[in-house]
């Protein structure tokens, strides 16, 4: 409708960093989609990239701020496609959500199941990230809305539980009724959305060299039971993915909120708005203020 053939070429090149892997998600050849980028940067008579010699293709500084135009354009045609279904009593269309990978298999996907089987016609994209990349991504209309974990700064949000960071311990690991950040037991493992949200409520991050940052809670877990050391997990993801592990406090003692996030929750579209409300179900059907 609004997003021409050009612009949304533009958009997944950006968004691969390649224009081959681009072609490939758009079922295209790797000449039409160059072809695309050529014909849309003499049309804005601009330069939209630039190759690297270690980075590879990158956008230019005006290719950066016709993005963040694109991704809008790309947003309100969304909008305006499900508008029209809503008005003929479908809910079609598009959603994308953002979310931390380790609320990925214990929160959204007991919600999508349903949602799939209610809305067929509505394809649902995920992208997973740390809590900086999803706040990145719900501001630059990447996405519909995010599931991520507080604070959550000026961003619209729904609360579905209160958390906390807590300690799991290898086997076999006498003498420790906690875990001091500043003085642990033993090497700390902490994935990296759980690392992001310690730094944003200590103000001194764990000592370098006593900390393994790995990219998976799931795979903190395993090296914890592999008893190479000490995993810091919220409780939350514990106990959906290692039930009944014993569960160790943490100083200091670090709490935070998991929600739902958006520009504006007023405004979601009808195809988010009926995912928000089943990914509250959940939760009991219960959304805290």
């Amino acid at each position: 409708m609004m997003l021409n053939r050009n612009l949304e070429i533009f958009l997944r090149v950006a968004e691969y960093g390649s224009i081959t892997r681009a072609a490939k998600t758009l079922y295209i050849t790797q000449p039409a989609a160059s072809n695309a980028i050529s014909k849309l940067e003499a049309e804005l008579n601009v330069k939209l990239f630039f190759r690297d010699k270690r980075n590879g293709l990158m956008l230019t500084d005006v290719g950066q701020k016709i993005l963040l135009l694109a991704k809008q354009m790309e947003d309100l045609d969304n909008r305006i496609a499900q508008t029209a279904y809503q008005e003929n009593h479908f809910v079609e269309g598009r959603l994308r959500i953002a979310s931390l990978t380790s609320l990925v298999s214990t929160i959204l996907s007991k919600a999508l199941k349903a949602y799939r089987t209610a809305f067929p016609g509505v394809t649902v994209e995920i992208k997973e990230g740390s809590p900086n990349d999803i706040f990145r991504m719900v501001e630059e209309h990447s996405v519909d809305f995010a599931v991520s974990c507080s604070p959550f700064g000026k961003f619209d949000s729904i609360v579905l539980r209160r958390d906390r960071m807590a300690a799991m311990l290898p086997k076999e690991y006498p003498g420790v009724s906690e875990v001091n950040l500043a003085t642990p037991p033993d090497l700390m493992i902490i994935n990296k959305s759980a690392y992001e949200t310690i730094l944003d409520y200590v103000r001194q991050p764990p000592p370098a060299g006593q900390f393994l940052q790995v990219q998976m809670a799931e795979t903190a877990i395993n090296m914890v039971l592999d008893g190479i050391g000490v995993g810091i997990l919220s409780e939350y993801t514990m106990d959906t993915l290692a039930p009944g592990h014993q569960k160790y406090p943490v100083t200091p003692e670090i709490t935070f909120d998991i929600g739902i996030v958006a520009n504006s929750l007023s405004d979601l579209t009808p195809a988010s708005q009926e995912c928000v409300n089943m990914i509250g179900a959940v939760f009991n059907g219960k959304r805290q203020a």
